[in-house]
């Protein structure tokens, strides 16, 4: 998922989470201590690893796009490289569960833009080399993007920041997200952030829109997209959601 933050506020100390520990219930029915702590430099390969394990409507990604490097940095590398200090990790037994990444800058859309070009110029070399010619759904994955992509994208307010997050399957639905969600939007608050808008895929089997309108979330826009055709037979939507703080 990926949200972004209007704010009124420049400048100021970050806030700086404090470490916090308890216990889940897996989806397995085991018991298990989780901490809540700021990203450090060695959490860099698990969140992208944990990226691609869930990007393709939460499940690993190779059905949909082969190569987890340019995945990763596409949705991963402009917030570990220039708003890390915003980033939570949740840790299990010392392995990485689930992260929050998000930057509140005005200029952060600029590191998303470049980070996005230069990722996509990448896709377009290696599928113009042949490195995805024995994988078609790659390719129409790096089509979709070039092409489709932008036009598909939901309307959204304007003057944000933004957030990507994801939870290993064996803790979704047990609390942690929203706790995450509660250190951050301390966070948010504490920086002068008014606004918040997400935006996600939805397909009637996979509402996640449902699950945030109890974090008091509302839908703002939402339009269908191709990406995961003919892969996904039910329509999908790409929907934007706003939660004013």
């Amino acid at each position: 998922m990926i949200l972004r933050f209007s704010n009124d506020r420049q400048g100021g100390a970050i806030d700086v989470p404090t470490i916090t520990r308890e216990r889940f219930v897996t989806t397995k029915g085991t018991t298990e201590q989780v901490q809540i702590r700021p990203y450090s430099q060695s959490d860099w390969r698990p969140i992208r690893h944990l990226c691609c394990e869930t990007g393709f409507l939460g499940k690993p990604i190779e059905p949909l796009f082969q190569d987890r490097e340019l995945f990763a940095d596409l949705f991963t590398r402009p917030y570990l490289e220039h708003a890390s200090e915003w980033a939570l990790v949740a840790e299990a037994e010392g392995h990485v569960v689930g992260y929050l990444l998000g930057a509140v800058s005005p200029d952060f859309d600029w590191h998303l833009l470049r980070t996005g070009f230069r990722t996509a110029c990448r896709m377009l070399w290696r599928l113009c080399r042949g490195r995805y010619a024995h994988h078609p759904p790659t390719q129409r994955f790096v089509r979709w993007l070039l092409t489709a992509g932008y036009r598909e994208q939901p309307r959204h307010p304007l003057n944000s920041a933004h957030l990507h997050w994801g939870l290993e399957q064996g803790f979704r639905g047990r609390g942690l997200a929203q706790r995450l969600w509660s250190v951050y939007e301390r966070r948010l608050r504490n920086a002068g952030v008014i606004c918040c808008y997400g935006s996600f895929f939805s397909c009637e089997h996979r509402r996640p829109e449902l699950v945030y309108a109890r974090y008091g979330f509302a839908v703002f826009d939402r339009r269908p997209t191709t990406l995961f055709t003919p892969m996904v037979e039910e329509p999908v939507e790409v929907v934007c959601v706003q939660r004013k703080l």
